[in-house]
């Protein structure tokens, strides 16, 4: 029987996943069909069917497939490079990918890269709250909340633009603007006092 931790169901999965990529690049979201998908990969229906509801279904799957290989990827950057240009990992990814996020952002208000926005908490955004002496678990979670709304927003408008600056060029951008957002909250916190 195909089930989940079966290798066969596991393989059937990817097939259909790679089909689904395929025709994103070629045509709208709404266009593919659950008949185009299972003749590419070459499954049946009904083998559609035992692994996603629905086409929304297999969108969120692959969203969630995709959010957990970006972390993957980000995890081995940092392993190799440190928190040097950490940006740059998601930024290649996402744009070899941009197709996905395009269609994500057309069909949802969020990109699907929350998951893999632990390592940027771990090596960007607690580093500088320990600089400024910010130790209260409940004001960390605020600013990484404020740190990845921020930076989620400078991706969305990067692919919505069809990701025509380089990844480079995003990079220093993003790195730019981490230094500007802590440096604005020191401003704010030095004129209260005053």
């Amino acid at each position: 029987m195909n089930t989940k931790n079966n290798q066969r169901y596991r393989d059937m999965d990817i097939c259909m996943k790679a089909a689904m990529l395929e025709f994103m690049q070629k045509i709208p979201f709404e266009k593919i069909t659950v008949k185009s998908i299972c003749q590419r990969a070459g499954v049946n229906r009904g083998t559609f069917y035992s692994h996603y509801t629905d086409m929304e279904g297999m969108m969120n799957d692959l969203e969630e497939y995709l959010s957990g290989e970006l972390l993957q990827v980000v995890e081995e950057w940092i392993k190799y490079n440190g928190s040097k240009s950490i940006f740059l990992p998601y930024l290649r990814y996402i744009k070899e990918h941009q197709y996905v996020y395009q269609v994500t952002l057309s069909n949802r208000k969020a990109l699907p890269i929350k998951k893999s926005f632990q390592p940027l908490l771990e090596h960007l955004i607690l580093p500088i709250c320990r600089t400024a002496q910010i130790t209260d678990e409940e004001e960390l979670l605020y600013y990484n909340v404020y740190f990845q709304s921020r930076i989620t927003m400078v991706l969305k408008c990067w692919i919505e633009n069809g990701c025509k600056k380089s990844d480079e060029e995003m990079n220093v951008i993003l790195m730019n603007c981490v230094p500007m957002i802590s440096e604005c909250q020191r401003t704010i916190d030095v004129s209260e006092n005053i």
